[in-house]
């Protein structure tokens, strides 16, 4: 698996971990204009384009607020399989600027900037951020080693793997390509 499908299915697992209905919480559309109403279902319904515009059509016309969290992960679902990364990062910026003690927010941004976009240097700062923020969460520090192996930390990366693995043993069960890179990371090898 290449690293363009790889982001895909790590972003959409990770878009689509947090989506819910976006008409379930009816208590708070009370307040809300209908012609935002529609719009979130719309966003929930739609696919692709109309998918991503009916989304954003309901957070600017004002999405109540707690709808408005489903609504941004849906339309992050939209922008991967559309493979429109510079828009999803750009959601994901704003999502943690929206909410910066997220470590969540920041993980999912550092993985979209490090495997969709190739910007392993940022990708270090959010992932950074996200092990701050959750220092127990073993696939952040996963992340952080990737973002630090590819950068050619290696030695950092090697720590942050034993660390991931010291923390959730199993972390790294079932994927192999990681696998491959801790070992690389250990021996002091380049990113693959």
């Amino acid at each position: 698996m290449g690293v363009r499908p790889l982001a895909v299915v790590l972003a959409m697992a990770l878009a689509a971990s947090r989506a819910g209905g976006a008409e379930r919480a009816t208590p708070a559309a009370r307040g809300e204009p209908a012609a935002a109403r529609e719009q979130a279902r719309l966003c929930e319904r739609k696919n692709l384009e109309e998918g991503v515009a009916a989304c954003r059509a309901a957070l600017a016309l004002g999405i109540g607020p707690e709808r408005r969290g489903p609504v941004r992960e849906l339309l992050a679902k939209h922008l991967v399989a559309l493979e429109k990364w510079d828009e999803l990062a750009e959601l994901l910026r704003e999502g943690v600027r929206l909410d910066p003690t997220s470590a969540a927010a920041w993980h999912r941004l550092g993985l979209t900037l490090l495997f969709a976009l190739a910007e392993p240097a940022e990708a270090t700062g959010a992932l950074e951020e996200a092990v701050r923020l959750a220092p127990r969460d073993a696939p952040a520090r996963v992340g952080l080693a990737l973002a630090l192996h590819a950068t050619g930390r290696t030695k950092e990366a090697a720590a942050a793997f034993e660390e991931a693995l010291r923390i959730d043993p199993a972390v790294l069960d079932g994927r192999p390509a990681t696998r491959a890179a801790m070992e690389a990371a250990g021996r002091g090898e380049p990113w693959p």
